[in-house]
């Protein structure tokens, strides 16, 4: 298996607090899944206070079921994704939905073999979600929300004076203020849009901004040939020409197993 030989991956956020068992427990729930062993869950997980009395779990799932082109000036238009509907609450199983969230997501480790981490995407944050989604279901993956929540996170506000990803990368290198960080985004970011399909980043388009480098081995980090493109974006009711994201039935009323 991947992973060093480990059964199962998690990618989490920093900043957790787990239910007992919650390893046995969300390998019990994956195992549930219809498409399993190639199944993934993912949420986005509740948030705590460290007020708060121990995380017990239990709660309802969040489903990914909703993206939009994001129209702040730093994030170019990448795909940002979002929440949907909820189940009625007493499934046997896991359903399906369309995408998978970076701060948790819960497969096999075999997950790392067909869906290798790009090196080429640094300091990645805003269109990791999209990149992860589109790669891991074009490699025959499935992704699912799990019924109950065994983790939490704490969001951490602003109000913390603590620093978010916008001034990291310039505390990194002692470049304050927002600007370095969305120089190397503008970059990197067309890597992820080629991989979706832009209109605005096909390999002429980056040629023609001397941006060739972002393609650079892309053909060991791109999406699968299980499924194509054409269908991951009818699955999603993703339409790149007018740049929308439609309602997406299946997953909004739990209906794909």
């Amino acid at each position: 298996s991947g992973g060093g030989g480990e059964t199962y991956f998690l990618q989490a956020d920093a900043h957790l607090r787990f239910a007992k068992e919650w390893d046995r427990l969300y390998a019990e729930e994956v195992q549930l899944a219809k498409n399993y062993p190639k199944a993934i869950l993912s949420a986005y997980p509740p948030g705590f206070s460290e007020e708060d009395p121990p995380y017990k779990g239990g709660s309802q799932g969040t489903r990914l079921c909703t993206c939009a082109f994001s129209d702040s000036n730093v994030e170019h238009r990448i795909l940002r994704i979002n929440t949907g509907g909820m189940c009625r609450g007493e499934e046997e199983a896991p359903s399906q939905i369309a995408y998978i969230a970076a701060g948790f997501f819960f497969a096999r480790a075999e997950f790392l073999i067909d869906v290798p981490f790009d090196p080429y995407l640094p300091w990645c944050f805003m269109g990791e979600e999209i990149a992860l989604s589109l790669r891991a279901w074009t490699h025959g993956w499935d992704i699912y929300a799990p019924r109950k929540n065994l983790i939490a996170h704490q969001y951490r506000p602003g109000r913390m004076g603590l620093p978010k990803f916008w001034e990291n990368t310039g505390r990194v290198f002692g470049r304050p203020g927002p600007g370095f960080n969305t120089l190397l985004q503008t970059i990197t970011i067309q890597r992820i849009k080629y991989m979706v399909g832009y209109a605005s980043s096909t390999r002429e388009a980056l040629e023609g901004l001397n941006y060739q480098i972002v393609l650079t081995e892309f053909e060991h980090y791109s999406p699968g040939d299980e499924r194509t493109m054409t269908q991951f974006l009818e699955h999603t009711n993703i339409d790149l020409q007018s740049e929308k994201c439609g309602h997406i039935d299946w997953c909004n009323k739990c209906t794909l197993p």
